[in-house]
């Protein structure tokens, strides 16, 4: 304690403890207004004297710019702003700083002018251990009551331009504008941003406020007439003191009371602290154990501001002893001391010592030694600590990964304490958090999106503990490259550049079973930068140095840090993902020479399907993910169907966040086209997101691509996107025939079924609701391919023939079959009788054109029917041909020619054509169609007349 303090304490104290219900002294009441006036005087010194001179000017000519409201002045809007300070007269140096501003600036008091606001307050670190010329300055502007909306407006408007020109002056001031009225009655808290808790604190802000205020010009509070002991009827002594008329209310502005903070606050408080602690969190662990202690202590102890209202009321009047930080941390150890938590106390002591910031360790002379550092000093002796310790905790900002990491540690185990005690007693008080829901949820999915760990999540170490945590050297090894037995598949990081010899006696930073996902927490946590040496040594993976730079260059482009702060209005909903970034072939196996000169050799470009091997130059992928909460994962997909896999998830984000843009970043890392496959993998998922999303028509799409040797066939069901592999393309065309309840057009990757040129060529005329016949005549062939009114498509060829007689066959024949199946509908669905269309193909080198047949002669021919027998497995067809039976257990394999011999030998007419007309499935012991039970489209009727087309002998 500095000595002029210790002689005061050792002065007669004068201690007032008034009892107002024997009656009220005047004189008494002054003179409690009078040490907190003598006490704030002296903060307000202390406060000048920690602050440049510029800065202490700008607090010193703070009230007079809200007293005046003048064009020549700081922050003026216009002239219609409220002004006036309530009993406030601006001292000479006041007068003098602002002469500054102009020479012909005048100040005149109007008598006739009612003042608008009240006083003028500022609150926090001002003045106390913890300021500093870097400290921010929070300030409370009190308004009158009887402001309106718009002049309240107008006000804060100036309060925003006092603000900036403060920052520019080099005072961070924040300024608040405030009502006591509504305060007093819970209507103040402002929405939850960096500077403000929102709704998770009322009284807990203004027991802060009233151990911390600082009263620069206006009416004092009353709450420091009001005795301690007489707290508890605070209203009643209020009412006792305003309507005796024992203080006037011009005097004085009322926030209410702090003698019982509800259960809920602390709740609410603690959490918000916790959300500060991602920033702050030693100051942060300061407040959730006065939390803590509020919480187990409340009422039986007083709060820290009725602490300190004691202490004046008892005359203790040093101004060090009633330094809100030092009342703070006495509290806290007193606690922690009764509790015997020893181990507890040291975070507390290192939280306090680097909240005050004035390094000890390093020697000044003591004429320049400040009242901070000085009574530090007094304090730091009694602990017993180290001059090594001191050097450590000054040189925070040189603090590395290892130091960090060893922080973290500590300081988790605190928050975690903290987090477990509110939600216990939470629940053992039955209470709920006067937080708001809104603001719960805010805060629950910021602690979330740091804490919360799962798999590929890269996890932030450096909260707020160091600014920097850049390491000079770095080794990264895989487990296969060491001397002595390690855990398999892993990759170990190593501080400074260790050697596979050296790796088996040093601890490593970190483990993990992922290069990529070791590679991200390096980086995000921005250990890792373009000056740091970097050692490699892979063992039997095929990753090299170069591939290490070149992917952490790519890190550097798409996720440039520092990482930007996640605005507060983000957590308002789910996490959304922004940017992804794929990095192809890192560390994937090599292609020999031999291969990669056959490679070259090819005309086939795909690079999902490359050269006639159909090699697919996708062999792994590493995917980091940045999302709108910060939160960054890093996956590795390398087994099974890679590329498909991370296609499917990109789509199911696609539909998961359909109004959301994000960014997708391709980056590969072979030797060989890696060019062409970045575009390709790029392209890919743009196609595939084109196809899926592009109209909500689309959204029951099949998209079709070739990877390697395969066929995939890729389609959303039930929400989720779900792919298929077929090994030839028959099967994949066997799929795509198939019917379907509801309308599921197929798209086509761009280099999927390239020798399909009719097929590609008709597919985006496809129509829901239609059944389309497209055709070529060729020389020896009719080309066919079918879309049907699902979506699904059949190709097949017929032979040759007359193209009227082929279009009147098969229009004929469709017509017969939607015809049969409308008889078997509901009334409802007989609106829905599909289209018939028929289009005539033209082709031209590889395009085609195609043109609509808009009339269609039927041609007599002889009819043949067909009766469907046997199970699906074995569908066998009997012929029927002027009541004569054709049943495939008599004529077998020689079916067909049995007919076409009857045929010829009963038919008079040479040009009478045979066709089939119609077709009947195998009915089950019920007597209902097969068709109908098992989903028979009109394709797998056609499938039919095409098969009795091609086995039909020709003469």
């Amino acid at each position: 304690m500095p000595i002029l303090e210790r002689a005061m304490t050792q002065q007669h104290k004068c201690i007032i403890a008034p009892d107002f219900s024997d009656g009220v002294d005047r004189k008494l009441l002054k003179q409690v207004r009078d040490r907190f006036v003598l006490v704030n005087e002296r903060r307000l010194e202390r406060t000048y004297e920690s602050l440049t001179s510029r800065q202490a000017d700008i607090l010193r000519i703070l009230p007079l710019l809200y007293h005046v409201n003048h064009p020549l002045l700081p922050g003026y809007v216009s002239k219609v702003a409220p002004y006036g300070v309530s009993s406030y007269t601006p001292d000479a140096e006041a007068l003098s700083i602002v002469a500054g501003f102009s020479r012909t600036l005048r100040i005149k008091r109007d008598k006739r002018h009612k003042p608008d606001i009240q006083s003028l307050f500022i609150m926090g670190s001002s003045g106390t251990l913890a300021h500093s010329e870097a400290s921010d300055v929070d300030a409370w502007l009190c308004i009158s009551p009887r402001l309106s909306v718009e002049q309240e407006t107008v006000l804060a408007v100036k309060a925003r331009k006092i603000d900036g020109w403060a920052n520019a002056e080099g005072l961070e001031l924040h300024t608040f504008v405030m009502c006591a009225q509504r305060f007093k009655r819970g209507h103040a808290a402002p929405a939850m941003d960096k500077e403000s808790s929102g709704s998770a604190q009322h009284f807990l802000l203004l027991d802060e406020f009233y151990r911390t205020a600082i009263l620069l010009a206006g009416c004092y509070p009353l709450w420091w007439i009001v005795p301690p002991a007489a707290e508890v009827n605070y209203d009643e002594v209020t009412e006792m003191l305003i309507g005796k008329r024992f203080i006037k209310e011009t005097e004085f502005l009322d926030f209410g009371s702090v003698a019982d903070i509800p259960k809920s606050e602390l709740v609410g408080a603690g959490l918000w602290q916790l959300y500060k602690s991602l920033e702050s969190p030693y100051k942060s662990t300061l407040k959730l154990l006065l939390a803590e202690v509020y919480a187990r202590e409340l009422p039986r102890y007083p709060c820290l501001s009725g602490e300190f209202k004691q202490t004046v009321y008892n005359d203790e009047l040093g101004v060090s002893k009633l330094d809100p930080y030092f009342l703070l941390y006495r509290r806290l150890e007193n606690y922690i001391i009764r509790n015997q938590q020893e181990q507890r106390l040291d975070l507390v002591r290192k939280s306090f010592y680097l909240k005050v910031n004035k390094k000890l360790s390093r020697k000044v002379k003591p004429r320049s030694a400040s009242w901070q550092r000085q009574l530090l000093s007094e304090q730091i002796e009694t602990w017993d600590w180290t001059q090594k310790k001191l050097e450590y905790l000054d040189n925070r900002y040189d603090w590395n990964v290892t130091d960090v990491l060893e922080e973290r540690q500590v300081l988790l185990g605190e928050l975690t304490h903290a987090y477990r005690f509110l939600t216990s007693y939470a629940r053992a008080h039955m209470i709920s958090s006067s937080i708001t829901q809104k603001d719960m949820t805010l805060l629950g999915r910021k602690l979330y999106a740091v804490f919360q760990r799962k798999a590929g999540k890269i996890e932030r170490i450096n909260l707020g503990i160091t600014p920097s945590m850049w390491e000079e050297n770095l080794a990264l090894h895989h487990s296969s490259s060491q001397e002595v037995e390690t855990e398999e598949n892993q990759w170990l990081l190593f501080k400074g550049l260790v050697n596979a010899k050296d790796s088996a006696f040093t601890q490593p930073l970190k483990k993990s079973s992922s290069f990529i996902e070791l590679l991200s927490w390096i980086y995000f946590n921005g250990i890792v930068s373009r000056a740091t040496r970097l050692s490699l040594i892979s063992g039997e993976i095929n990753i090299g140095i170069r591939e290490m730079h070149d992917a952490l260059d790519t890190f550097t482009q798409v996720y440039p840090l520092p990482m930007p702060s996640v605005p507060q209005q983000a957590y308002q909903t789910s996490a959304k993902v922004q940017t992804i970034l794929l990095l192809v072939n890192l560390g994937a196996k090599r292609v020999d020479e031999k291969e990669s000169a056959l490679q070259r050799i090819s005309d086939k470009s795909d690079s999902l399907s490359y050269s006639e091997e159909r090699y697919n130059l996708v062999q792994t992928i590493d995917q980091v993910v940045l999302n709108s909460w910060g939160e960054v994962s890093a996956v590795r997909y390398e087994v099974g169907e890679t590329l498909l896999q991370n296609l499917q998830a990109y789509l199911q984000l696609c539909l998961e966040q359909p109004d959301e843009h994000f960014d997708l970043h391709v980056r590969c890392f072979s030797s060989f086209r890696s060019n062409a496959v970045e575009s390709r993998v790029k392209a890919l998922f743009y196609e595939a997101r084109m196809a899926f999303f592009s109209s909500k028509e689309k959204s029951g799409v099949r998209y079709v691509l070739e990877v390697g040797k395969g066929f995939y066939l890729l389609q959303k069901s039930e929400e989720l996107f779900r792919f298929q592999r077929f090994e030839t393309r028959a099967l994949l065309m066997a799929r795509l025939q198939q019917f379907d309840q509801d309308y599921q057009p197929v798209s086509l990757d761009s280099y999927a079924l390239e020798d399909s040129k009719l097929l590609k060529s008709v597919l985006p005329m496809s129509e829901a609701g239609s059944i389309q016949v497209f055709y070529v005549v060729r020389k020896r062939t009719i080309e066919l391919c079918v879309i049907d009114e699902r979506g699904s498509i059949l190709e097949a060829s017929i032979p040759a023939q007359d193209e009227a007689l082929f279009q009147s066959a098969i229009y004929n024949f469709l017509t017969t079959v939607v015809e049969r199946r409308q008889f078997k509908l509901s009334e409802a669905a007989l609106s829905h009788v599909p289209n018939l269309d028929l289009y005539m193909m033209t082709q031209a080198r590889d395009e085609f054109r195609s043109k609509r047949v808009k009339r269609i002669d039927l041609i007599e021919v002889e009819r043949v029917q067909a009766m469907g027998v046997g199970e699906a497995s074995e569908l066998r067809f009997d012929y029927s041909l002027r009541n004569r039976d054709f049943p495939y257990t008599e004529y077998g394999e020689e079916q067909y020619s049995a007919l076409q011999h009857f045929f010829k030998s009963k038919n008079p007419r040479p040009n009478l054509a045979l066709k089939l007309t119609d077709v009947s499935f195998p009915a089950d012991p019920l007597g209902i169609s097969q068709a109908e039970t098992r989903g028979q489209g009109v394709l797998d009727y056609l499938k039919v007349f095409v098969d009795f087309e091609n086995n039909l002998p020709k003469y």
